[in-house]
Protein backbone atom coordinates (compact mmCIF):
# COMPACT_ATOMS: atom_id res chain seq x y z
CA UNK A 1 0.00 0.00 0.00
CA UNK A 2 1.65 3.43 -1.09
CA UNK A 3 1.62 5.82 1.60
CA UNK A 4 -0.93 7.87 -0.24
CA UNK A 5 -3.51 5.59 0.43
CA UNK A 6 -3.99 6.52 4.59
CA UNK A 7 -4.65 9.94 3.57
CA UNK A 8 -7.30 9.34 0.80
CA UNK A 9 -9.00 6.87 3.31
CA UNK A 10 -9.02 9.50 5.62
CA UNK A 11 -10.85 11.86 3.52
CA UNK A 12 -13.63 9.55 2.31
CA UNK A 13 -17.72 10.17 4.20
CA UNK A 14 -16.38 8.20 7.23
CA UNK A 15 -19.55 8.45 9.05
CA UNK A 16 -23.05 8.23 8.35
CA UNK A 17 -25.51 9.81 10.13
CA UNK A 18 -29.21 7.80 10.53
CA UNK A 19 -31.78 9.53 12.47
CA UNK A 20 -33.95 7.34 14.77
CA UNK A 21 -36.47 9.61 14.50
CA UNK A 22 -39.99 9.62 12.59
CA UNK A 23 -41.67 12.66 11.38
CA UNK A 24 -45.20 11.17 13.51
CA UNK A 25 -46.22 9.69 16.36
CA UNK A 26 -49.32 9.29 17.57
CA UNK A 27 -50.75 9.66 20.94
CA UNK A 28 -53.90 9.67 22.95
CA UNK A 29 -54.72 13.50 22.17
CA UNK A 30 -53.86 13.19 18.10
CA UNK A 31 -50.79 13.18 16.32
CA UNK A 32 -47.70 14.46 17.88
CA UNK A 33 -45.01 15.46 15.72
CA UNK A 34 -40.94 14.51 16.70
CA UNK A 35 -37.96 16.87 16.39
CA UNK A 36 -36.67 16.41 12.78
CA UNK A 37 -32.83 17.31 12.68
CA UNK A 38 -31.91 19.98 10.64
CA UNK A 39 -29.23 18.67 8.28
CA UNK A 40 -27.86 22.02 7.51
CA UNK A 41 -26.70 22.49 10.77
CA UNK A 42 -24.65 19.90 11.10
CA UNK A 43 -20.92 19.61 10.40
CA UNK A 44 -19.31 16.51 9.54
CA UNK A 45 -18.37 14.66 12.83
CA UNK A 46 -14.42 14.10 12.38
CA UNK A 47 -13.01 10.07 12.92
CA UNK A 48 -10.76 10.03 16.08
CA UNK A 49 -7.26 9.50 14.17
CA UNK A 50 -6.39 6.76 16.21
CA UNK A 51 -9.66 5.32 15.62
CA UNK A 52 -9.26 5.59 11.85
CA UNK A 53 -5.79 3.85 11.84
CA UNK A 54 -6.79 0.92 14.00
CA UNK A 55 -9.91 0.54 11.70
CA UNK A 56 -12.19 0.38 14.61
CA UNK A 57 -15.49 0.72 13.16
CA UNK A 58 -19.29 0.75 15.04
CA UNK A 59 -22.20 2.02 15.19
CA UNK A 60 -23.24 4.49 18.38
CA UNK A 61 -27.48 4.79 19.60
CA UNK A 62 -28.10 8.33 21.20
CA UNK A 63 -30.30 9.59 23.07
CA UNK A 64 -30.86 13.54 22.82
CA UNK A 65 -33.60 16.08 24.57
CA UNK A 66 -34.30 18.73 22.32
CA UNK A 67 -36.08 22.02 23.35
CA UNK A 68 -38.75 24.00 22.00
CA UNK A 69 -35.63 26.56 20.32
CA UNK A 70 -34.88 23.51 18.77
CA UNK A 71 -31.56 23.44 20.88
CA UNK A 72 -30.12 20.21 22.76
CA UNK A 73 -30.69 20.51 25.98
CA UNK A 74 -29.31 16.47 27.13
CA UNK A 75 -27.84 13.92 25.25
CA UNK A 76 -26.01 10.34 26.39
CA UNK A 77 -24.83 7.13 24.50
CA UNK A 78 -27.71 4.35 24.92
CA UNK A 79 -25.66 1.86 23.25
CA UNK A 80 -21.67 2.26 22.73
CA UNK A 81 -20.15 1.70 19.56
CA UNK A 82 -17.52 -0.57 21.63
CA UNK A 83 -14.83 2.40 21.30
CA UNK A 84 -15.19 5.40 23.73
CA UNK A 85 -13.32 7.52 21.55
CA UNK A 86 -16.14 7.25 18.52
CA UNK A 87 -19.08 7.31 21.03
CA UNK A 88 -17.47 10.84 21.92
CA UNK A 89 -17.07 12.06 18.71
CA UNK A 90 -20.60 11.04 17.62
CA UNK A 91 -21.90 13.39 20.87
CA UNK A 92 -19.48 16.48 20.07
CA UNK A 93 -20.71 16.47 16.61
CA UNK A 94 -24.45 15.78 18.13
CA UNK A 95 -24.47 18.48 19.76
CA UNK A 96 -23.11 21.22 16.78
CA UNK A 97 -26.94 20.19 15.54
CA UNK A 98 -30.14 22.26 15.29
CA UNK A 99 -33.46 20.30 15.37
CA UNK A 100 -37.29 21.48 14.72
CA UNK A 101 -38.34 20.98 17.54
CA UNK A 102 -41.31 18.48 18.19
CA UNK A 103 -44.64 19.97 18.19
CA UNK A 104 -47.81 19.44 20.24
CA UNK A 105 -51.23 20.81 19.07
CA UNK A 106 -49.00 23.35 17.10
CA UNK A 107 -46.97 24.67 19.89
CA UNK A 108 -43.01 23.94 20.16
CA UNK A 109 -42.64 21.54 22.70
CA UNK A 110 -39.20 19.87 24.34
CA UNK A 111 -39.34 15.89 23.60
CA UNK A 112 -36.84 13.33 23.47
CA UNK A 113 -35.57 11.46 20.33
CA UNK A 114 -32.55 9.16 18.88
CA UNK A 115 -30.46 8.82 16.62
CA UNK A 116 -27.70 7.15 15.38
CA UNK A 117 -24.07 7.11 14.19
CA UNK A 118 -22.51 4.72 12.62
CA UNK A 119 -18.62 5.13 12.04
CA UNK A 120 -16.94 3.00 8.96
CA UNK A 121 -13.86 3.09 7.08
CA UNK A 122 -15.60 1.96 3.90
Amino acid sequence: MSRIAPKWIATLPLAGLLVACSSFAQDGAGAEQRPLLDFSTCAKPMYPHDELRAGHEGTVHMKFQVMADGSIASSRVERSSGYPALDEAALTALNKCRFRPARKDGQAVPAWTGVQYVWTTK
